[in-house]
């Protein structure tokens, strides 16, 4: 996992050829005005998901893992917790092959995700999105990078 400010994200372009691609979709003037939807970047299977929510208590949030994307989660408004640990900490559900999509259970840590930060998660990373920055919900605005491993 990396949290960092989105002023250092080109620091990461080593990482995977495809954040090249995702570096020029975070880049766009317009992309807090971004209706909810889905946008194909590149022609190499990335691809972003731009969705608006409210943050929930912490029991009524999961954590979860993917198999064949990496996530680069960006708060354009509002403010979440995103609980982490490492997967193989944690006691696994089946893994749903068509959504790309896991869920696990047990211990997390928490990171404050807030508009101008940046939160990468990869295959090993158990990530828990969603949770109420303080004691009460609030909407975010968020965009969620899918980066094939």
């Amino acid at each position: 996992m990396i949290l960092d400010s989105l002023d250092n994200f080109n620091n990461y372009l080593c990482l995977n050829q495809d954040f090249i691609d995702a570096a020029g979709f975070i880049g766009r003037q317009d992309l807090a005005e971004l209706p909810q939807g889905k946008y194909e970047i590149g022609n190499r299977g990335v691809f972003a998901l731009v969705s608006e929510y409210e943050t929930k208590g912490f029991p009524q949030c999961f954590i979860e893992c993917h198999r064949r994307y990496i996530d680069i989660q960006i708060i354009l408004t509002g403010r979440e917790k995103i609980g982490v640990c490492n997967k193989k900490d944690c006691a696994e559900d089946e893994y749903d092959e068509g959504r790309d999509f896991q869920e696990l259970h047990g211990e997390v840590g928490f990171v404050n995700l807030t508009p101008g930060l940046f939160a990468i998660f990869f295959p090993h990373d158990g990530h828990m999105p969603q949770a109420q920055y303080a004691d009460v919900p609030e909407t975010i605005k968020k965009v969620v990078l899918k980066v094939p491993v």
